[in-house]
């Protein structure tokens, strides 16, 4: 009667090994899991992506306007009758810890 008892428990223990560690088990449901997620998170990610780019083309293909904010902002393209100021920073001025002639010697 013990041995009997005592295959059934090393049966049970090699049955409870092979669900949890061994492949196509828990730890590899929870891993494809996981890798499911952030599959999904990158879909959601690139639809909004794709979203924003319809848009853009739609916005292309109907109007003016769009085509006119890219001329102006990645061309550098004005209107006729319109005046371009450019407004150029003047440089901060630098420390002046070298004063005088330092380099000579007299």
């Amino acid at each position: 009667m013990r041995y009997v008892v005592a295959g059934i428990v090393v049966v049970i223990a090699l049955l409870q090994y092979r669900l949890w560690f061994a492949e196509g088990g828990m730890r590899d449901l929870w891993r494809l899991r996981d890798q499911v997620r952030q599959q999904q998170l990158e879909i959601e990610q690139l639809r909004q992506r794709n979203d924003i780019l319809q848009a853009e083309l739609v916005d292309l293909k109907d109007g003016l306007e769009a085509v006119e904010e890219i001329a102006r902002s990645e061309l550098g393209m004005i209107k006729e009758r319109e005046t371009f100021f450019r407004v150029i920073r003047p440089q901060e001025s630098r420390s002046q810890g070298g004063e005088g002639d330092a380099g000579t010697s007299q």
